[in-house]
């Protein structure tokens, strides 16, 4: 199938759908062939969740087993772990998508009572959890997208000189990295996913520090893994390879995350405007629970948590939250350098270990 048609099918119902996760989900359908349908007004995209578990390796049920919730009326709902939104079809829903992938792939999805699906974000997301190969591949896509990204609008925005001073990007990002955490917490604040600043665990025996501090956290009850834990570390500019290096090992910030909530599902993102450096970006691709978000990215996810908990109100997200708030304004857009510097991110580091 034409991925030109499945991104053209995505932007006619979200215009304004980020492009990195858009090019990262194109990629890889091309790549795994993965199938999808959009919704009987030709716009967005739907996968059927069990081919993407397929994809990546795993049972057929492991979305339905783990990322699939029972609410106090005993109805399964879609995991708020994923972005996105996930469907149980059945009935009349259920016959209409399965006319509409005849129609798309001449090929039936079988007899069956019940399907769960999830819209393109929602794929994109399920995508992305996890060690699998594919997993894997869907998050090195990711990081050379947002790279990519990044660099294209550096490059758009600012002259052809051959260096750039690193005081330049802390004057273009954030002043203070409290500046930061304080509108991420005031965006997430307008959603139930909550995030804890400034959480404090105590460091190993014998480091230099008593205690270190997570910038944010969220932890998620899950059914079968009891809970899922990520935190974010925050950066006012850009993340480089010694930042990188240092958090993860020197400073082994997820096995203290994983001492101090008690469980093995975490996560650490590491978040600034800029995102990372081309090498951090690299380096990150060997650590299985380590993430580099742009702060732009972040703020996405969290609007769309804010969009899921005010379903019948767009007019508060999209005019009075994105157009008319300052705040969230500043987070969703990347910003720009100087025009008369540099197109190139370069600092020198430390030479580090393979």
């Amino acid at each position: 199938m034409d991925i030109i048609k499945l991104k053209n099918s995505i932007l006619a119902a979200n215009p304004n759908a980020d492009s990195t996760i858009l090019e990262d989900l194109c990629n890889l359908t091309q790549k795994y062939q993965l199938k999808w349908v959009p919704n009987k007004d030709g716009g967005s995209a739907y996968f059927v969740m069990s081919h993407l578990s397929k994809v990546k390796g795993l049972d057929l049920d492991d979305y339905k087993s783990h990322w699939v919730k029972l609410t106090e009326c005993g109805e399964r709902t879609s995991s708020e772990s994923l972005s996105g939104r996930g469907f149980k079809l059945e009935g009349e829903k259920l016959a209409t998508f399965k006319k509409n992938w005849q129609e798309m792939w001449g090929e039936s999805l079988g007899r069956i009572n019940s399907i769960w699906v999830g819209d393109w974000t929602h794929a994109y997301s399920y995508l992305t959890q996890g060690t699998t190969q594919a997993a894997k591949d869907f998050q090195t896509l990711g990081a050379k997208a947002i790279g990519s990204s990044i660099k294209k609008d550096i490059e758009e925005l600012t002259a052809p000189i051959i260096k750039v001073d690193r005081t330049l990007i802390y004057n273009s990002g954030y002043s203070k990295e409290e500046h930061l955490q304080r509108d991420l917490c005031y965006l997430a604040a307008h959603s139930p996913y909550k995030l804890s600043a400034e959480i404090s665990v105590e460091d190993y025996p014998g480091s230099r520090t008593q205690h270190r501090r997570f910038d944010l956290v969220h932890v998620q009850p899950h059914k079968s893994k009891g809970k899922v834990v990520t935190t974010y570390e925050l950066k006012k500019d850009i993340i480089t390879l010694e930042d990188l290096v240092m958090a993860v090992e020197a400073k082994r910030y997820p096995d203290l995350i994983k001492l101090k909530y008690g469980t093995s599902n975490i996560k650490l993102i590491m978040v600034a405007p800029f995102g990372g450096t081309e090498e951090a970006l690299v380096r990150c691709q060997q650590y299985d629970d380590v993430e580099i978000w742009t702060v732009r990215k972040l703020s996405l996810f969290l609007l769309e948590k804010a969009r899921k908990y005010h379903p019948t109100d767009s007019y508060f997200v999209d005019k009075m939250l994105v157009e008319d708030n300052d705040t969230v304004k500043k987070l969703l857009t990347i910003p720009q350098l100087p025009q008369e510097e540099s197109k190139v991110l370069h600092f020198p580091t430390k030479k580090l270990a393979a």
